[in-house]
């Protein structure tokens, strides 16, 4: 039969030869059920006000992908953080670096779709609520935070210890650690010995705000020891104390070794920082040292003999000091024994 002959079998052939096919049913299997997390009965953190903010367990693999939702969404439930927001750096939309102006919220937190179907859970929290690990919850901050002083974060003693950027740093509220006036106290839960030693008589004016923990160490890490911002601990404290750098024509040894042979910085109960009274903490050194003529020198203070019973052991206002005044130096021609 010529076909090309009847135009209306030409359109009708294709469609009587697949409507002859048999149809075979594949059988489709239902998507695997995610395993559901289970948020700590311990977590007291506010999930919002909105009627759909509450916290329960509920299925949360693949919070790191879906739609973004966009702040004006997020801020339905969270307005109290989107206004803390808008006031800090993340918050700057005219900047591309910052995180609303990429995504938003999302930019940190992932995207919104599963937060929202499941009513409020299913989020990268910073916090950990979902299981998420220090080392997730931190990278997401390097992503922006990993130059200037942060190079050396990684192994600094912070990082070793297993803290996350969220144990010191929160960018919902308004005075984060990086405010001069909490700075301290947020550093005392960990350190409470230095907390102790800011009380005594002798310390650096830190109660009084002039100086904070940031002035001497970089939390980040450092390439110096304890996380110092300088070097050494001389450069540290050099960097206040520019009068005790030196170089001296006449240099006391232990003063431009270490700073910390004689002096406990963070506080002290004996005058200037002092780790002893000060004739005690010279005669840690000079203890023999005598003056010529056959005058035991350091016995004004420690009575090797006999020979002056009526001077007590440490006399009120004896001190190495009162002769000594250059203890840290001398650049006097005759400033050989740091008297001038």
């Amino acid at each position: 039969m010529n076909l090309t002959k009847h135009p209306a079998l030409l359109i009708l052939a294709p469609l009587l030869f697949f409507a002859s096919t048999p149809v075979i049913a594949v059988e489709v299997e239902p998507p695997a059920e995610p395993t559901p997390v289970e948020i700590s009965p311990t977590d007291s953190i506010e999930a919002g006000e909105a009627e759909d903010a509450f916290k329960k367990a509920n299925p949360c693999e693949g919070m790191m992908q879906g739609e973004f939702m966009g702040p004006d969404i997020c801020v339905t439930c969270h307005e109290d953080k989107l206004d803390t927001m808008m006031m800090s750096p993340h918050g700057q939309v005219a900047d591309p670096n910052s995180p609303f102006g990429k995504e938003g919220c999302e930019t940190c937190h992932g995207p919104g779709e599963l937060h929202f179907e499941t009513e409020g859970n299913c989020t990268i929290s910073m916090t950990g609520r979902y299981g998420e690990s220090v080392e997730m919850r931190n990278d997401i901050c390097l992503q922006c935070h990993q130059s200037d002083n942060r190079i050396h974060w990684f192994s600094s003693a912070h990082e070793t210890e297993g803290l996350a950027c969220v144990s010191c740093h929160s960018i919902h509220k308004p005075h984060d650690v990086t405010e001069r006036t909490v700075q301290a106290e947020k550093c005392y839960t960990c350190h409470q010995d230095k907390r102790a030693q800011s009380f005594r008589a002798s310390s650096h004016p830190i109660k009084d705000g002039t100086l904070v923990c940031s002035d001497c160490h970089n939390a980040h890490g450092s390439a110096g020891p304890s996380s110092l911002q300088q070097f050494t601990v001389n450069e540290n404290c050099y960097s206040c104390h520019a009068e005790k750098r030196g170089p001296f024509l006449w240099e006391h040894i232990p003063a431009s070794e270490d700073c910390r042979l004689c002096h406990n910085v963070h506080g002290s109960n004996h005058q200037a920082l002092l780790n002893k009274p000060g004739p005690r903490l010279c005669q840690q050194c000079h203890a023999a040292i005598s003056a010529g003529g056959g005058r035991t020198h350091i016995s004004n203070f420690l009575d090797f003999d006999k020979s002056s019973p009526g001077r007590a052991r440490f006399i009120a206002g004896s001190n190495c000091l009162n002769c000594h005044s250059k203890v840290h130096g001398s650049n006097h021609p005759s400033g050989r024994a740091l008297q001038r």
